[in-house]
């Protein structure tokens, strides 16, 4: 096979090799591809940083961290871009704020009484005595009850096996007594066989898929219809028995 030649030509030469650096210059100056979301959307109404309500026009940043599984890919939603740098500057602080203010919001809803990786090991109740026993995490903005310190380690492991094991257990203990008769987006009338999703521990019924799209990018709204108030995460106190957030490192 003979060797490709560039032009003899010099004003060839000058123009393939100006096409030549327009294209790299293309290549390294295409956007960064966006982060996937994993888990369930940010469930509190207002901004981590500011405290300002969170609305359409909030700013979403996706945590990425490759190797840790429970974080990966959790989105945080904020106000403005300055609370983001904020955020970054004081991550692991804010989020255990971020957390115990899920943790305090999520937990009259939760709908499992058992450990979500040990089936058979029963898990006290909230207001019990030895409610202190019980492993309370965050996974991918969802609050996760444990029963020991080892199932935290599972959880890690394949935190999305353990979140849809809870989201079925949602669904099928709200679904009876679910409050709404219209979309919680459109307003529209529910179909016989409505698109479910889940927001932290809440089933929300919606008449579409689009629908359902733009409930994950506005949850707290959503939720409002509920009569559903978050409180800004640093408020709320931890309940007994929380821990560190499942991919912190204490």
């Amino acid at each position: 096979m003979r060797p490709t030649l560039l032009p003899t030509n010099p004003l060839h030469s000058t123009i393939l090799l100006t096409l030549i650096a327009l294209a790299c210059l293309a290549i390294g100056s295409a956007p960064a591809p966006a982060a996937e979301v994993r888990g369930s959307p940010f469930p509190l109404a207002t901004c981590p940083v500011s405290g300002k309500p969170l609305g359409k026009d909030s700013v979403s940043f996706v945590i990425e961290e490759p190797d840790n599984a429970t974080i990966n890919g959790r989105a945080i939603r904020f106000c403005c871009p300055n609370c983001v740098d904020t955020f970054k500057k004081d991550r692991a602080k804010m989020l255990e704020a971020v957390d115990a203010a899920i943790i305090a919001q999520q937990m009259p809803l939760y709908p499992m009484t058992n450990c979500v990786v040990m089936r058979d090991e029963e898990i006290a109740a909230p207001d019990a005595p030895d409610a202190g026993n019980v492993k309370n995490v965050v996974v991918l903005n969802k609050l996760v009850r444990l029963c020991c310190p080892g199932c935290i380690k599972k959880v890690r492991r394949d935190p999305m096996k353990y979140l849809t094991a809870i989201d079925g257990a949602v669904i099928e203990k709200q679904k009876p007594t679910y409050p709404l008769k219209t979309c919680a987006v459109s307003g529209e009338p529910l179909p016989a066989e409505p698109t479910d999703i889940v927001i932290g521990e809440r089933l929300v019924r919606l008449c579409c898929p689009k629908c359902a799209d733009a409930a994950r990018k506005d949850p707290s709204a959503v939720l409002a219809k509920f009569g559903t108030s978050a409180a800004a995460p640093a408020a709320p106190a931890a309940p007994a028995g929380s821990t560190a957030p499942a991919g912190s490192s204490k």
